[in-house]
């Protein structure tokens, strides 16, 4: 039995400035370092960074390192090289220049075996070179649930980041579940596969498992031929394991809208940028692998050929248009995305129209005050000429009576004068 709770497998190449934050992020979990087993396979770097993790090895015996004999363009083989050597009874993956949150592996640990899953899955953030900060979450809708039937929408149209999920390491080697090398979008084979294989998921939506830094030289950023001919693959791979699990043509729509989409993309932002060349372009569309890719029975089932006519014809615009207009029955993070920088623009404006009322608010506020400091003058004027009224009534009645007295008088004196 394995003296580690969990083996954590990182890749890294060419990461000398970044390796050591990833590594601190695991010496830093809640639970014992000396309960992970560190495992870095180095992908033939060079700069400095097999120095640096050979320093971490040094100090820590806990910490192992392995390198590829050639540079294999991917994290797939050096994925698939910690796997193979890792002993811990569950494999967590780490890309090198990421960072684990200070309780990520205890959450995964801990949900992983109280619900005795194949795979823990947890939401990650995205941290771009601008330091913007974006949470997503690992399905569009819901919190935590434990998921007995894999097949289930949610699960596979979920975002890949493999650094957010934790798996069994048996349950990986019983079904032969490997990287698939040489390709980007690896990660989303992996995943897939897994979810398909396995027989109880937990996912932890709302609880953040890494941070995930995004560069602009990561290699979703840096579009070459190799690079697209890659994601062929990797979509080619992940149909032919639809096909195989006889997965639902719906869930299939839906899967393949989001990545297609993701794919026309990135063609356009080749384009666009002048990254790749049309004629790079048209070679890659027009090839045997991409061929194959459009032959899949779901394009047929739906009658989607037009996309891939588009592409062939460089009418990316047209297939966007087209990927896009495809219904499905499901709300995805995506398009909550865009239903909440809808909500944003509202609330903006709702903001601004509340500042205006607030301002004439305010501006009433200060009139009501001057007025009724004008009727608070009025009233104490009024009272004084009442006061006064009273008075001068008062007196008035005095004189009438002094008057009414002297006439009385005056008349008495007449009388006796008489």
């Amino acid at each position: 039995m394995s003296e580690y709770k969990l083996s954590i497998i990182v890749p890294t190449f060419n990461l000398e400035n970044k390796i050591t934050n990833t590594f601190n992020s695991i010496k830093s979990q809640t639970i014992e370092f000396e309960d992970i087993e560190v495992i870095f396979v180095d992908d033939h770097s060079t700069d400095n960074t097999m120095k640096i993790i050979e320093g971490f090895s040094d100090d820590w015996k806990n910490v192992k390192v392995f390198k590829t004999y050639e540079n294999s363009g991917f994290a797939g083989k050096p994925r698939n090289v910690g796997l193979e050597k890792s002993t811990g009874k569950y494999v967590l993956f780490l890309d090198g220049d990421d960072q684990l949150l200070v309780d990520s592996c205890e959450v995964l640990l801990k949900n992983i075996k109280s619900d005795n899953c194949d795979m823990a899955i947890g939401a990650h953030i995205n941290r771009y070179d601008n330091d913007v900060l974006e949470h997503i979450p690992a399905m569009a809708l819901g919190g935590n649930e434990v998921f007995e039937n894999t097949h289930d929408l949610n699960l596979l149209n979920m975002t890949p980041a493999i650094s957010a999920k934790l798996f069994k390491k048996e349950f990986l080697l019983k079904n032969n579940i490997r990287f698939v090398e040489g390709i980007p979008a690896q990660d989303l084979v992996f995943l897939e596969e897994a979810l398909l294989n396995s027989r109880k998921v937990t996912v932890l939506n709302n609880q953040y498992i890494y941070y995930r830094n995004i560069h602009k030289k990561s290699v979703s950023y840096n579009i070459t031929e190799k690079y697209l001919f890659g994601m062929i693959k990797a979509y080619t791979a992940l149909f032919n394991l639809f096909e195989k699990f006889k997965i639902d043509y719906e869930i299939q729509k839906t899967i393949f809208k989001r990545h297609l989409g993701f794919f026309t993309t990135q063609i356009m932002r080749a384009k666009n940028l002048k990254i790749l060349t049309d004629e790079e372009l048209e070679k890659t569309l027009n090839s045997q692998e991409f061929s194959a890719l459009s032959g899949k029975s779901v394009f047929d089932k739906f009658q989607i050929i037009q996309y891939f006519e588009c592409m062939r014809n460089g009418r990316y615009g047209d297939a966007q248009k087209t990927i896009r207009s495809i219904n499905v029955n499901e709300i995805n993070y995506l398009n909550l995305k865009e239903e909440k920088e809808n909500l944003i623009n509202k609330i903006d404006v709702i903001n601004e129209h509340n500042t205006t009322l607030t301002e004439q608010n305010n501006i009433l506020n200060n009139k009501l005050v001057k007025l009724q400091k004008d009727i608070n003058s009025i009233e104490t004027k009024t009272n004084d000429l009442t006061k006064q009224n009273r008075y001068l009534k008062s007196k008035n009645s005095n004189l009438k009576n002094e008057l009414d007295e002297i006439k009385s008088k005056r008349l008495w004196k007449l009388l006796n004068r008489l």
